[in-house]
């Protein structure tokens, strides 16, 4: 397997056990399951940071993307089973619905993808 590959899939396992505690933590310690958004911004950074170390700044954005849309889907459907805590927003989840955050969370992935593989950038000219 390549390294690239293999640091995907410990994003993508990053995120799965960010969805799956974070779900069980927010409704036991009574906090807000989106308070954790900003610790899936920096494992999406970190994943395109290293994925772009090692290859180019295109295949770390779209390794933002790949965590955007698996967070979306797969994360969103375990925070829905876990029952995490979403405070008072009670909403429908209409396929209408879903899409529209699968697109925003692609875009959010690619926006930490640019983010991540511009400092691995940075750090690649320096070094």
């Amino acid at each position: 397997m390549k390294k690239e590959h293999r640091i995907l899939l410990g994003g993508l396992v990053a995120v799965g056990l960010l969805d799956i505690f974070g779900s069980i933590a927010s409704r036991q310690l009574n906090f807000n399951y989106s308070n954790l958004s900003f610790v899936s911004f920096l494992i999406y950074g970190t994943t395109c940071f290293l994925v772009t170390k090692t290859t180019d700044l295109k295949t770390g954005v779209i390794y933002g993307m790949i965590l955007g849309f698996f967070d979306s889907t797969i994360g969103l459907k375990v925070s829905l089973l876990l029952d995490a805590n979403t405070g008072d927003y009670n909403y429908d989840l209409t396929a209408g619905f879903w899409i529209i955050i699968v697109v925003f969370m692609i875009g959010f992935g690619a926006l930490a993808g640019l983010i991540g593989g511009g400092l691995a950038r940075i750090v690649k000219k320096r070094a």
